[in-house]
């Protein structure tokens, strides 16, 4: 005779269901919001990270509370954004995790990446003798057409173009760095190791533009398609303007990060209560 399974009674103790107390649409956001930081952060796959797929809808659907129709259109979301694409029969996987590069310190991208455990490849386009236009004599703080050397270089990590850099640096910098490895060491560590001084500080300016044809071509993207540009000044530690650059980097491949604190008005005036 086959025994029957047996049934736990009603009251038998289960697990809280958590459920989303809100519409489809706002929990597809609320979901869609959660999973891009996660992937930013390569916690499902990517560059450095250590899963290579999202978990099946109804895992998360169960973990979020939410219903599975609205997973289906927080992913859909993450489709738009290229951070995710399906595979028929296989899952869904991450196309853009991000890197991270702190801004909120002075340090090359080598240094930078260096907890990634991922080599910077750098091709260096163009390494020479220049003069200083107008505004890169402002900023460096020397005579309007003063020899500067001039270096743009592409780079790429995990065999991905990550960013298009220009550097101007003052006239010091060109006996210095000539025939340094450029393809293989950050400005940075050259300068110092080279120069005998330490940077100190810099001043970093970040705006969103659309990348022109040339860079399309360089950092292998759609023209139009967005790009990160960082301004940094980079100082020497008495002060000296020393090093000016440009940087585009993908959007879709690295996040500029930086640590704040709160500063307020008593902070500056102690007569501010």
């Amino acid at each position: 005779m086959t025994s029957r399974p047996r049934i736990p009674p009603k009251d038998f103790p289960r697990a809280p269901a958590r459920k989303y107390a809100g519409t489809r649409e706002d929990a597809a956001r609320w979901v869609r919001d959660v999973l891009r930081t996660q992937i930013l952060d390569g916690a499902f796959g990517g560059l450095a990270a250590p899963r290579p797929m999202l978990p099946p809808e109804n895992e998360l659907a169960r973990e979020w509370g939410v219903s599975r129709n609205a997973i289906r259109e927080a992913l859909d979301l993450l489709r738009a954004e290229g951070l995710i694409t399906r595979v028929q029969g296989a899952g869904t996987f991450v196309t853009g995790a991000k890197l991270r590069q702190r801004i909120d310190r002075l340090e090359g991208l080598a240094e930078s990446l260096a907890g990634h455990q991922l080599s910077v490849e750098n091709r260096v386009l163009s390494a020479r003798e220049s003069t200083a236009t107008p505004s890169v004599a402002d900023k460096l703080q020397i005579q309007e057409g003063s020899p500067i050397l001039f270096i743009e270089r592409l780079r790429s990590v995990g065999n991905v173009p990550l960013s298009l850099d220009t550097t101007s640096l003052r006239p010091e910098a060109i006996d210095i760095l000539d025939g340094a490895n450029l393809a293989e060491e950050d400005v940075f560590r050259l300068l110092e190791d080279k120069l005998g001084v330490r940077l100190g500080q810099a001043e970093n300016t970040v705006e969103a533009v659309a990348a022109d044809k040339g860079t399309a071509r360089h950092l292998d993207v759609r023209v139009g398609s967005p790009v990160l540009l960082l301004h940094r000044l980079s100082y020497l530690d008495d002060g000296t303007p020393f090093d000016l650059e440009s940087v585009r980097y993908r959007g879709d491949r690295l996040s500029l990060v930086s640590v704040n604190p709160r500063v307020r008005p008593a902070d500056d005036d102690p007569s501010v209560l």
